[in-house]
C-alpha cells in the first residue's frame, strides 16, 4: 500500500476553512468531507485558531509561539551538529 504525498496549506487556506467552521453552523467533519479535508486537520486547525483568539496561553502555545519554537529546535539541532563535528577534529 503506498502512501499518499502529504499535502500542504497554507495559512490562507486554513484560516478561510476556520472562517467556513465558524460562520456556518455546520459541523467540522461536514465542512472537513465538502472541503476534501480530514477531520483531524481541520479539528486541529479550528482549535489552534481559538488558542490564538483567546490570548489563553495557560493551555497551548499560540502558532507564533509554535512557529518561534520549531525555529528554535532547528537552531539547536544545527548546533549539536556542529559542536559534534568540531569534537571529533
Amino acid at each position: 500500500m503506498t502512501q499518499k504525498p502529504r499535502r500542504t496549506f497554507t495559512d490562507e487556506q486554513k484560516a478561510e476553512a476556520v472562517r467556513i467552521v465558524g460562520q456556518s453552523g455546520k459541523p467540522v467533519s461536514q465542512v472537513a468531507q465538502e472541503m476534501g479535508l480530514t477531520k483531524s486537520a481541520l479539528r486541529k486547525w479550528v482549535k489552534q485558531a481559538q488558542i490564538d483568539h483567546s490570548g489563553d496561553t495557560q493551555s497551548s502555545l499560540t502558532s507564533t509561539e509554535r512557529q518561534e519554537l520549531n525555529t528554535l529546535r532547528r537552531d539547536l539541532k544545527q548546533v549539536r551538529r556542529s559542536q559534534d563535528f568540531l569534537e571529533g577534529v
